[in-house]
């Protein structure tokens, strides 16, 4: 598929009518892929997209889910309006042509969507050519026939803009690359025509049952078919109630971390450290006077412990010398009162055992003058009371430096703590986060239960139906039917799997191919396993391991998002257009020149690419430049309320652009 000329007639920003010629060029004898488009934000990229959408499928352009009277106000505000017109315009239309190409037939088309809004209702026609001659459809039918020839579903892997690749990238439930895969693999038609296949099956049987039992077949084939509708929209209501808890929990968790790298989370506790630090400074003062305490007793003699040993020897021997002295003058006394009564001869005898039993007792050279309970008070300070007073004091010390830390930690705090003022907002809007989120996962929960009764319901009346279809299943006319049907369900139920298995490895094959293409060396990421049923995703390191979402940059995540849309694309099996909008926003420059360098030039064989001067500056128009077909700038006019394409790009003038 080719697409070859958008045409656009008072469409939103686009004043008039605007033809763009989107067919690649051949220049310096080789055809270029890339069409670029160039403006600021607002001028009207996303525009000229959803132009292309918009005239292929309709009101599904807008999303699978939008009401018509959704999408008539749509068509009523894309007309264009400004202050600046004296008439207003009330038509518009969008027009593409494309050529495709089946089983080697090339066929061009031309498919004109055009509305008018006059007396307050809006009026559409859809009209489609084949080769220059109008299909001979109503336009139901020539909306499915577009439908058919380029499948919405597929059509979102090729025509996609940084939105897509932002919920790509930041899905972490795996709810959008599910999508995705089942869009691709056409498995909720698969699904669909099981389902089609089961409602045969009930109405067959409930067509042969006896007629006693035809009115209680209805009545619980009625009651069925409710709660299974029931279901459905309780299905939507839950996904709808998970997605706004989903988007309250990553708001909170942005949040806070946002405060906490401003100190939010010092702000929240700020009352708690203040309590700490009453805390701390008592405890500071109860150990000081427990210290001071020991500094009154005994311990500064712990400072002359060199000295004590010497001292008590010392006093400990003037004892002992004092006390053979006393006994000495004793000894000598009782002699003197022995020898006044006794004779001469006796007196001798007297002094040479006197002589014998004194005992010679040293000159100290200082004389000290203790007892012996002094003494052994001393010997007990010395030996233990000094001691334990010493390691008590450095137990202490230890204690007051390791609580004055603590303390000039939480003072420094306290010193660079952001303003409570300035966190105020935040903090208050942190709070009522967390009480929507409470809020909302008591919804989900609800509504879980809900579903979860109504499942139950279900099955009880799919078994009474089981029973009853069971009880006529004997008649033959119609046994043979539902056997066929029966096992076209089984059939189509091998056939999902296997197709899934099969396409999921050609996947992940593509994936890893265009993941390392496009990623730096030093990236994380090397490779994806996809579940093949229920196509959860693992991310795997390049040593094999398993990486969490979350461990990724935001520049990672954009690449695993683009690489898996490029692999979604060429698993599809399908040549159709590439067509991006704004896609380097969140990507730092050496993955932008990835992108720029092995994606964009190989993306398809036609790449209509949408971008701001910012995103595809200078430097990278240079490295697109043999790739670029032609390119367009989009200017807004403030006066005129409008915008218009010029040929070019940005600082490339007209006649530049057209060489």
């Amino acid at each position: 598929m080719i697409l070859e000329r958008l045409t656009l007639s008072d469409f939103r920003a686009y004043r008039g009518r605007h033809v763009i010629e989107l067919s690649p060029r051949v220049r310096y004898r080789a055809e270029r892929p890339i069409i670029l488009f160039g403006g600021l934000n607002g001028a009207g990229k996303t525009t000229l997209m959803l132009a292309i959408k918009l005239a292929l499928y309709g009101r599904h352009a807008l999303g699978m889910g939008t009401s018509k009277s959704a999408y008539h106000l749509f068509l009523r505000e894309s007309v264009h309006a400004s202050s600046a017109l004296m008439i207003r315009s009330h038509e518009a239309f969008v027009e593409i042509d494309f050529v495709y190409g089946k089983l080697g037939d090339r066929s061009h088309y031309t498919v004109r969507r055009a509305w008018s809004t006059a007396r307050r209702q809006v009026r559409e026609e859809l009209s489609v050519l084949q080769d220059g001659r109008p299909l001979a459809l109503s336009a139901h039918a020539c909306q499915g026939f577009l439908n058919e020839l380029v499948p919405i579903g597929v059509s979102e892997l090729f025509f996609f803009d940084g939105e897509k690749i932002a919920e790509l990238a930041e899905d972490e439930t795996g709810r959008a690359l599910r999508d995705a895969i089942q869009q691709l693999l056409g498995l909720h038609l698969v699904e669909r025509l099981r389902g089609d296949l089961r409602v045969y099956m009930l109405r067959q049987s409930a067509n042969g049952a006896r007629d006693d039992a035809s009115d209680e077949l209805d009545r619980i084939q009625a009651e069925y078919e409710d709660l299974l509708d029931a279901i459905d929209g309780d299905q939507q209501e839950l996904v709808r109630a998970q997605e706004h808890l989903d988007s309250l929990v990553a708001e909170h968790d942005r949040l806070d971390l946002r405060l906490s790298e401003r100190g939010g989370d010092w702000g929240v506790s700020r009352k708690s450290w203040r309590a700490k630090a009453a805390e701390l400074t008592e405890a500071l003062e109860q150990t000081e006077r427990e210290l001071r305490d020991e500094l009154a007793g005994v311990y500064p003699l712990a400072l002359a412990s060199e000295a004590l040993g010497p001292a008590f020897d010392a006093a400990a021997a003037s004892l002992a010398n004092r006390s053979q002295a006393d006994a000495n003058d004793l000894l000598a006394s009782f002699a003197a009162t022995l020898k006044d009564e006794l004779d001469g001869s006796a007196r001798g005898t007297i002094d040479r055992l006197l002589d014998a039993a004194l005992k010679p007792v040293p000159s100290p050279e200082t004389r000290l003058d203790f007892s012996h309970r002094a003494l052994g008070r001393m010997e007990q300070a010395i030996r233990h009371a000094i001691p334990e007073s010493d390691t008590r004091v450095r137990r202490l010390l230890q204690d007051i430096e390791t609580t004055q830390g603590e303390l000039d930690a939480i003072t420094l705090r306290f010193e660079q703590a952001p303003d409570e003022e300035a966190l105020a907002a935040d903090i208050a809007k942190l709070a009522e986060l967390a009480r929507e989120t409470r809020e909302a996962a008591v919804d989900v929960a609800v509504r879980k239960r809900e579903l979860k009764t109504r499942y139950r319901l279900a099955i009880d009346k799919a078994r009474a139906l089981r029973e009853l279809h069971t009880a006529r299943s004997a008649q033959e006319e119609i046994a043979q039917p539902l056997e066929y049907a029966e096992r076209a369900r089984r059939l189509l139920k091998d056939f999902r799997r296997a197709k899934a298995q099969r396409t999921i490895s050609e996947l992940e094959y593509e994936f890893g191919a265009a993941f390392q293409e496009l990623a730096r060396k030093e990236d994380l990421l090397a490779n994806a396993r996809i579940d093949p049923q229920n196509f959860t995703v693992k991310l795997l390191n390049r040593e094999g391991r398993e990486l969490r979402k979350s461990q990724l940059s935001a520049g990672e995540k954009q690449i695993y998002a683009i690489a898996m849309l490029d692999a979604l694309a060429r698993s599809s099996g399908r040549r159709l257009p590439v067509v991006i909008d704004t896609p380097l926003g969140r990507l730092d420059s050496q993955h932008r020149s990835n992108l720029v360098t092995s994606y964009f030039p190989r993306a398809s064989h036609q790449v209509i690419l949408l971008s701001t001067d910012v995103e595809v500056d200078e430097s990278f128009y240079k490295t697109l430049s043999p790739f670029v077909s032609h390119a367009f700038e989009i200017r807004y006019d403030n006066a005129e309320q409008a915008s218009c394409l010029h040929e070019g790009y940005f600082w490339r003038s007209r006649a530049w652009a057209a060489g």
